[in-house]
């Protein structure tokens, strides 16, 4: 605009708004501008769009929310959300996808946490100009960034690629929620319809208005290669559960990982949790690991503290190395009031004990034999494991 107006474009000036809303914050600006072109410089653009966010919701918060104004237009500068895709970003080269996904995160966070401060006159102006757009956008960055590592890790034939798949699905029917937020909610339903246009699987502006859920890939348990081998180190060996090896679902019952669950990285378990599995049903996770030393060995399973809901039955599971006969273990059906301690670390240790014969790579199997049993880390102490409260950080894998 000023580009413009410097080279004397200082009559009249035309802009293809589209609709008025949501666009009521550039419209503003524009406006503004064009009514007085010569009271805008390269260093007070912020103090407008403070002044713009005390207009609709007082001075108390007007420079947070001119800031969050301020950089969500920015991110969505980089890219405009309908076109935004799966490869937009490089999963590869200078970690961008995570950093771009972060910033936006970052923002997310921040306007939510915002939200709770804001009086109860102004919510629904502030879900419309403010958090629904960082809101909706940080979502759709962070399904997309989902497709990517899906399709990364399903051409690698990794079984992890079913967790980016569903957390596609999340991403997709949150996107809908919010929509629906918008259109028939806020404002009682004033706005209905306002967010229909099409913006997930965008291809051309005449599309049709159903949003597309970007494909996913799914990766059965069976065509899991061998691919991640733990060094013992210093006598020890520390795994997180998530970085099995292979894994073996049914047809009925199936492994996933749940991000962030537990102490340190994840937790992985069985799901539908109300299925037990039948005796010809092989639910495991294997993990290959190279050792150093033989002889007796001790393994350490983090478990989460789940209690023994099955009639004071117990939940069980198996445990072994190579070819060897399974132990079973039922780590939490001996109760003997350790409910004070388990809900205070957040953990139930179980531990057992193998026999290695030789050094080189050997195979540990973990066998469920109820629902309910996550796993979230392995320890194998051989000589060298020291105590810590949250085990040993995760050795070297070889690929």
């Amino acid at each position: 605009m000023n580009l413009s107006y410097e080279h004397k474009v200082d009559k009249i000036w035309i802009v293809n708004v589209g609709d008025l809303k949501p666009m009521e914050f550039p419209i503003s600006f524009f406006l503004e501008m064009a009514w007085n072109p010569k009271q805008f410089n390269s260093k007070n653009l912020l103090a407008y769009t403070e002044k713009w966010a005390a207009q609709q919701f007082g001075e108390k918060h007007a420079k947070e929310i001119a800031g969050m104004i301020n950089l969500y237009s920015k991110y969505n500068r980089r890219v405009t959300p309908e076109t935004l895709d799966w490869k937009t970003y490089s999963l590869e080269n200078y970690n961008e996808f995570e950093t771009v996904l972060n910033d936006y995160r970052a923002l997310a966070v921040e306007a939510l946490r915002l939200k709770e401060q804001i009086p109860a006159e102004y919510q629904d102006a502030y879900f419309q100009l403010v958090l629904y757009p960082i809101d909706a956008c940080s979502n759709l960055y962070e399904m997309y960034y989902a497709v990517a590592k899906n399709r990364e890790l399903a051409a690698k034939k990794d079984s992890e690629a079913n967790v980016y798949a569903d957390k596609v699905k999340e991403c997709f029917e949150r996107n809908n929620y919010l929509d629906n937020q918008y259109n028939n909610v806020i404002a009682g339903g004033k706005w209905t319809h306002m967010m229909d246009q099409m913006k997930i699987g965008y291809k051309n502006w005449f599309d049709g208005k159903e949003n597309v859920m970007p494909e996913v890939i799914r990766v059965s348990g069976t065509d899991i290669p061998k691919e991640k081998v733990f060094q013992e180190k210093n006598g020890y060996v520390s795994m997180e559960a998530e970085n099995f090896a292979r894994m073996n679902n049914s047809d009925r019952i199936h492994w996933e990982v749940i991000p962030d669950f537990g102490k340190t990285k994840s937790g992985v378990t069985t799901f539908p949790q109300n299925a037990y599995p039948k005796a010809d049903e092989k639910l495991y996770l294997e993990y290959d690991i190279n050792f150093e030393s033989k002889g007796e060995l001790e393994v350490q399973l983090l478990l989460a503290p789940t209690l023994n809901f099955n009639h004071n039955k117990g939940l069980r599971y198996e445990i072994s190395f190579d070819d060897g006969t399974p132990q079973i273990v039922n780590f939490n059906g001996h109760y003997k009031g350790e409910l004070g301690r388990w809900q205070s670390e957040h953990i139930i240790k179980s531990t057992t004990k193998h026999q290695i014969s030789e050094p080189g790579k050997h195979t540990l199997r973990f066998r469920v034999l109820e629902p309910g049993i996550v796993l979230e880390k392995i320890l194998i102490n051989t000589g060298g494991l020291q105590p810590s409260y949250l085990g040993a950080p995760e050795s070297e894998i070889l690929h």
